[in-house]
């Protein structure tokens, strides 16, 4: 009997320690809830290359998104180069499982809420499962390009950075666009030639009629 206690207790530590948004367990490492049960984070040194923690932190990773240009002027801009990074700031890899070939993701959304663009829609997906190990203190970078073709000058966007299937690994980014976008000019259409009149002919004098 307690050996079935056991086993069951076991199995829903298993389950807790899971991550899906599709309905499909991930392996991510289990962090808990409380305070104790949190991974510990590796003591950052001042000549660590990735500098202090300036972003959120979950299961062990950071999460950092870097947009290119970081001053929208959509008078030049027509796409947004957009990165997210993690890094390993814990003492364990971090092992990211994925059903297909989708990873990350860029959403690029009005202020209510209605998406203009996504970076996955022009990218191809295949069904062969993957991976992503990030090993203590290494990073993992995604790059991706938004356009910014209905993005207003004076309007507020956000830029919605995430990894596929992980609920916690999303960042947000507040996005103020300047500059009105240059439209070109039409070529303008050239007259249509207009016709010269024929010239009125001249009688010949051999039908003058004859003096009287």
């Amino acid at each position: 009997m307690n050996f079935r206690v056991t086993v069951c207790v076991a199995a829903m530590f298993a389950l807790a320690g899971c991550s899906s948004s599709t309905g499909v367990y991930r392996w991510v490492p289990f962090m808990g809830n409380g305070k104790k049960n949190q991974s510990k984070l590796a003591k950052v040194d001042r000549d660590n290359p990735n500098g202090p923690i300036t972003g959120p932190v979950h299961y062990g990773l950071e999460l950092r998104v870097k947009v290119i240009p970081e001053q929208v002027r959509l008078s030049d801009t027509r796409s947004l180069e957009v990165h997210l990074q993690l890094i390993n700031r814990s003492k364990k890899a971090v092992n990211l499982a994925f059903n297909d070939s989708r990873k990350y993701d860029f959403i690029l959304r009005d202020s209510n809420g209605k998406k203009l663009a996504q970076w996955s829609d022009d990218q191809p997906v295949t069904q062969s499962p993957g991976y992503v190990i990030i090993n203590p203190g290494e990073r993992a970078e995604f790059v991706g390009n938004v356009s910014t073709r209905d993005m207003v000058a004076g309007r507020t966007y956000n830029l919605e950075s995430l990894v596929v299937g992980y609920d916690n690994l999303q960042l947000p980014t507040q996005l103020a666009p300047t500059g009105e976008r240059v439209i070109p000019p039409t070529a303008q259409q050239k007259p249509a030639a207009q016709a010269t009149p024929a010239p009125t002919p001249t009688p010949s004098s051999s039908l003058l009629p004859a003096p009287q």
